[in-house]
């Protein structure tokens, strides 16, 4: 509890850093992302996933380079519920600094559907879609 109320502080005072007032105007958005980073370092130690970044409406990760390892978009229809999974085959190769180990690095649109990372009989899913019941609401308070 103590390292991701750490983590929000340091992430609120960066934004306050670059968008000015006070830290503590920017803590709530930090303990969200201090949340999900930790939490996707708990769940994801597996495949060696992390979450690079989100910009420009493009999810940057990595993932451990193994051989079998298959990563695949989700793509749900919204009408009847139907899943199709599209396999993404392109991917860059490099190193990850933290563990050493050869990496693929992805970058996949948000929103265009969960991702799926499969190893044998492990499986790992990441969200990557847009909860529209929470938009619904967040638009009906916000009239």
């Amino acid at each position: 509890m103590q390292n991701v109320m750490t983590l929000a502080w340091d992430i609120a005072r960066k934004g306050q850093k670059k968008f000015g007032g006070k830290v503590k105007e920017y803590i709530a958005e930090a303990l969200r992302q201090a949340w999900r980073i930790v939490k996707n370092a708990m769940t994801t130690d597996k495949f060696g996933f992390v979450e690079l970044q989100r910009k420009n409406g493009v999810i940057f990760f990595i993932v451990d380079h193994v051989d079998g390892m298959t990563v695949t978009l989700l793509d749900k229809n919204p009408y009847n519920g139907r899943v199709k999974r599209l396999l993404i085959d392109d991917y860059k190769l490099g190193t990850n600094k933290k563990s050493g180990k050869e990496a693929r690095l992805y970058d996949v649109a948000i929103n265009a559907g969960d991702i799926e990372i499969k190893l044998g009989d492990d499986v790992m899913v990441i969200p990557n879609s847009l909860n529209r019941d929470l938009l619904k609401t967040k638009k009906r308070w916000e009239k």
